[in-house]
């Protein structure tokens, strides 16, 4: 991005310099073009064009703009302070940058931000820039600055380097909302926070940062790494993958965050089944109860636990119900049923003593209690002894 913000700088900057190195000459020949003051500011013009180190040459210009406020020039020369801004901030991210670089970017990416109004105002425009020219190098100067003091308030690492970070990065969004790598640090650093309250939002905007395509989306390797990164984060809140997609379709759709986005945590979820089980419990107390002894009886010491409970009579005498509701699945012989507590498929066997009346229909709704006698794990069955006073509801 900066390569290009370089190009487009250089051919508008480039007259700026032409004519600050033509200052004297143009006074001499049209009494009526711009010109320097005096010998002093005609030096200072000098100095600036043959300076080659960027904030030498910064300094220079700012020298020449305390002393000539009012310069035939200061057009040309706040374009050309932008310009070598731009330089100075660039260099502060490359590989090898030293502190006095990163130091030295800041603050002119900070005056960048500050004084882009000034420096690219409609009046400085250069005749030979298009309107296109000018418009594309104020949009690039202004996210090359906030992009800068993003990315090396990011690597400080402490928590006001992280707040002014995303401060930049958000402000990065709102002119730039196609700028993959601004979105995808916007989430990486609310997700360096720790703050359990703020995941969803950091998960989002990595979403929406793997998403976007075009010029300014993540580069291969980079959008990998986030996939990867973004199907284990959200599984470590989530419990797991379900419902990521819907994230990514929010994500993808909308700019920032929607205020009601929220996606439920781990956490969430047990207390919401927690809640939901003793709701349950509360109105079906037979069918709790029918679960928590399956539940035990096919755990790895259902056997221990099995020899407790044979020969119990259950529901037990005086307990929250009397009798467990059931239907009949069929009746495998005139002394027994199969019937559905929890299960259409039939999960307790009931044998009578003595045979039973004629034939009892399929569906038939009923209640019984009865003596545990034995169980099977697979399919699961537990298989109750009772006498006909103790079911209610058959023909």
């Amino acid at each position: 991005m900066f390569d290009r913000l370089s190009k487009t700088l250089a051919g508008i900057a480039t007259l700026s310099l032409l004519a600050l190195s033509m200052g004297g000459a143009a006074l001499a020949q049209a009494p009526k073009a711009p010109a320097v003051k005096d010998q002093g500011e005609y030096d200072l013009t000098q100095a600036v064009t043959k300076e080659k180190d960027p904030v030498k040459q910064l300094e220079l210009l700012r020298q020449w703009e305390q002393k000539y406020p009012d310069s035939d020039f200061k057009g040309q020369r706040s374009l050309t302070m932008a310009q070598v801004d731009s330089q100075i901030a660039a260099k502060g991210l490359q590989p090898g940058s030293t502190p006095a670089d990163t130091d030295a970017a800041q603050k002119a990416a900070q005056d960048l931000a500050d004084n882009l109004d000034k420096y690219l105002a409609p009046e400085n425009k250069p005749a030979a820039a298009t309107d296109d020219q000018w418009k594309q190098a104020r949009q690039q100067l202004e996210q090359q600055s906030h992009t800068v003091l993003g990315m090396i308030a990011m690597a400080k690492k402490t928590p006001d380097g992280d707040a002014t970070g995303e401060k930049e990065f958000r402000k990065l969004m709102e002119f730039s909302p196609g700028d993959a790598s601004a979105t995808y640090n916007l989430g990486s650093l609310i997700l360096r926070e720790r703050k359990v309250d703020r995941i969803p939002e950091g998960l989002f905007y990595i979403a929406k940062a793997i998403q976007i395509t075009g010029p300014m989306a993540l580069a291969a390797p980079t959008k990998t790494a986030a996939e990867t990164y973004l199907k284990k984060a959200y599984a470590g809140y989530h419990g797991d993958e379900n419902g990521l997609e819907e994230v990514k379709k929010v994500a993808l759709s909308a700019s920032f965050m929607p205020p009601d986005f929220k996606i439920e945590s781990v956490t969430d979820i047990a207390k919401k089944q927690e809640g939901d089980a003793a709701a349950f419990a509360a109105a079906n107390p037979d069918i709790a109860l029918w679960r928590q002894i399956r539940g035990a009886l096919t755990a790895a010491d259902g056997a221990t636990y099995f020899g407790q409970v044979k020969e119990s009579l259950v529901p037990p005498p005086n307990g929250a119900f009397p009798m467990f509701r059931a239907k009949v699945i069929s009746q495998p012989s005139p002394k027994e049923l199969l019937v559905n507590v929890d299960n259409l498929a039939g999960d307790a066997t009931l044998k009578f003593e003595t045979a039973l009346k004629g034939t009892i229909e399929a569906g038939t709704a009923f209640k019984f209690k009865g003596v545990v006698d034995s169980y099977n794990k697979d399919p699961y069955t537990l298989v109750f002894t009772a006498d006909k006073e103790d079911v209610d509801g058959l023909p």
